[in-house]
């Protein structure tokens, strides 16, 4: 019988036993094992030497913070939640038992002193071992494990580098595109589908814009635009709840197209986001950034009637109120500080700020 009731056998027989797929890499031999994850704390050492220099292990040091966020992750999406194989070593002699009928699917044997050293995933580990802490009930979920027999410090440490090398994390465009659990997200999508200016025009997978693109806003410049206007996003725990925030947002861009005269010429095909970019500060992402934080500010205070006096606002990159602010020289310059100074200057210039904000940016 199974330690678990799943494929980790008992210890009668002196060895863990699991139902392994066995494989080849280049000439070394691997196998793929599930696992219960009761069982990855325990046969799965964590890393050890994290105050060795590098160049004497075979890992990066754990990063402790990113343990909470993986954790959470788990716990919050216990029904729907997805890790990639994790991957180790072996340090003891494995017996391999073929099931009748086929070579590479059976029985893989390892002595009870075997420790498997983790060679990519210890953070995944990690969570997955303060997530059971949390909730125990998980220890039956199983995941995948791809095991290499375990050689010398340098061949573990090129495993790492050969996992690694290649990996590129996804860009947060694609994020807020693939992530439907965030609320957040769900709005820019439906947003970039309701808004006329928005129609063809954003730029859904690189985070910048060339020069000549005809595409007016990345769509994670929107997401920060929507998330500003909105403010702090509370978990929505009915669509209704979404559905009227997303009605809101369209509203406000929809009314900015309106005021703006540069948005309203962009969207009637009358200006060429390229141009609108080169001449204008309101066709880049440090004004939609701020113009956000601007629209939270009317909605929170009743304010909104202001909107119209964004349309008297000189938005052209010559204008030298810009400078200091979101502007060095002839640059736009994106920065926490400038978006937060454009906001203050946005609203001095609609008479809902006592003065108007230093300047950020110096020669």
């Amino acid at each position: 019988m199974s330690e678990t009731g799943a494929n980790l056998a008992a210890h009668t027989r002196g060895a863990y036993e699991f139902q392994a797929l066995r494989g080849k890499m280049g000439s070394r031999e691997f196998f793929v094992v599930l696992l219960p994850l009761a069982v990855v704390p325990r046969i799965i050492a964590s890393p050890r030497g994290a105050q060795l220099p590098p160049e004497v292990r075979a890992q990066r040091k754990l990063n402790e913070r990113r343990i909470p966020e993986i954790t959470r992750y788990i716990l919050d999406n216990e029904d729907d939640w997805i890790f990639s194989s994790l991957t180790a070593s072996f340090n003891e002699d494995a017996q391999f038992v073929p099931f009748e009928g086929n070579e590479d699917v059976g029985t893989l044997r390892l002595p009870l002193t075997t420790q498997l050293l983790i060679n990519d995933g210890q953070h995944r580990r990690a969570a997955i071992q303060r997530a059971l802490d949390e909730d125990p009930t998980l220890g039956s979920q199983t995941i995948s494990v791809v095991l290499f027999p375990g050689e010398s410090l340098e061949r573990n440490q090129q495993m790492f580098s050969d996992l690694n090398r290649t990996v590129q994390k996804t860009s947060r465009s694609l994020n807020i595109m693939y992530d439907h659990r965030d609320p957040l997200n769900q709005i820019t999508l439906a947003v970039t589908e309701r808004v006329p200016l928005l129609e063809g025009r954003v730029e859904k997978e690189a985070l910048s814009i060339a020069l000549r693109s005809s595409k007016f806003i990345t769509v994670s410049a929107l997401y920060d635009m929507i998330g500003q206007f909105l403010g702090p996003v509370p978990p929505y725990e009915a669509d209704h709840e979404i559905q009227r925030a997303e009605d809101e947002t369209v509203g406000y861009l929809n009314v900015l197209t309106e005021v703006i005269p540069q948005w309203h010429a962009v969207a009637s095909g009358h200006l060429r986001p390229a141009d609108a970019r080169m001449e204008f500060i309101n066709a880049h992402a440090v004004f939609f950034f701020a113009i956000g934080g601007v629209g939270h500010f009317l909605r929170t205070n009743d304010q909104m009637d202001h909107i119209p006096g964004l349309g008297d606002i000189d938005w052209r990159r010559t204008n030298r109120e810009w400078q200091g602010i979101c502007m060095l020289g002839p640059d736009i310059v994106t920065r926490r500080q400038t978006r937060t100074a454009l906001r203050q200057q946005i609203l001095y210039k609609l008479d809902l700020a006592p003065s108007p904000p230093k300047p950020v940016l110096h020669d």
